[in-house]
């Protein structure tokens, strides 16, 4: 992901300086709200599916952000690259409520989350519509007491966003923008054999609205 990143942003240069284009750098504050359907199947040693559960959840999470950008008075295309999310810690306990006697702790990090995008400067106010697309490494903290561990993962979705931008005589300016994610569904098992009490987890119907504050120089 490191190598595609520096690729991408020396393209961004490089095409600024083929056409003549602007340069924005800028950096933000992120309130999000994420939400999905994560559904867990379980199969007995007899390699049966012996059991099925389905929950809806979600989470919120406030983080940083920078962003790169190439661009004229119409339009420009970007990178951005946020801080960690992190999901709550989910805890299951064993036949003894209470006693700190778990039957598993999990949470993930979402690491590395970055999105390529377009922007469309609309002449009315300092509007502009973003859309692009993004992806995310999925870190899985776990404590199980069977002693099974699911692997981390990547997942891959689209941005679509609304925005005002009002700028200064210095090159600053000020962003406000109102952002919607999805994202495609992801499995991963327990690496155990389907004869073995094999379970598979998928989350689905990911989605998320982010609200963005941010501060950006234009050269």
């Amino acid at each position: 992901m490191k190598k595609v990143l520096l690729i991408i942003i020396a393209s961004l240069f490089s095409f600024a300086s083929a056409n003549a284009v602007e340069i924005s750098v800028g950096i933000g504050y992120n309130n999000a709200v994420f939400a999905a359907e994560g559904k867990e199947d379980g199969y007995d040693e007899g390699g049966t599916l012996s059991e099925t559960t389905v929950e809806y959840g979600a989470f919120d999470d406030s983080y940083g952000s920078i962003y790169l950008e190439a661009g004229n008075e119409m339009g420009s295309i970007g990178i951005s690259y946020s801080e960690t999310i992190q999901t709550p810690n989910n805890v299951n306990e064993a036949n003894f409520p209470g006693t700190g006697n778990a039957t598993s702790r999990v949470s993930a990090d979402f690491e590395n989350f970055v999105s390529l995008y377009g922007i469309l400067k609309i002449p009315f106010a300092g509007l502009y519509a973003k859309a692009g697309i993004s992806q995310a490494d999925v870190i899985v903290n776990e404590t199980q007491r069977s002693g099974n561990t699911y692997p981390d993962t990547d997942i891959n979705g689209y941005i679509v966003g609304l925005g005002i931008q009002h700028n200064a005589d210095n090159g600053f300016g000020v962003r406000a923008e109102i952002q919607g994610h999805t994202f495609d569904d992801v499995s991963v098992n327990n690496g155990v054999a389907t004869t073995g009490n094999h379970n598979k987890i998928t989350i689905s119907e990911m989605i998320g609205l982010t609200g963005q504050i941010s501060i950006l120089k234009t050269f």
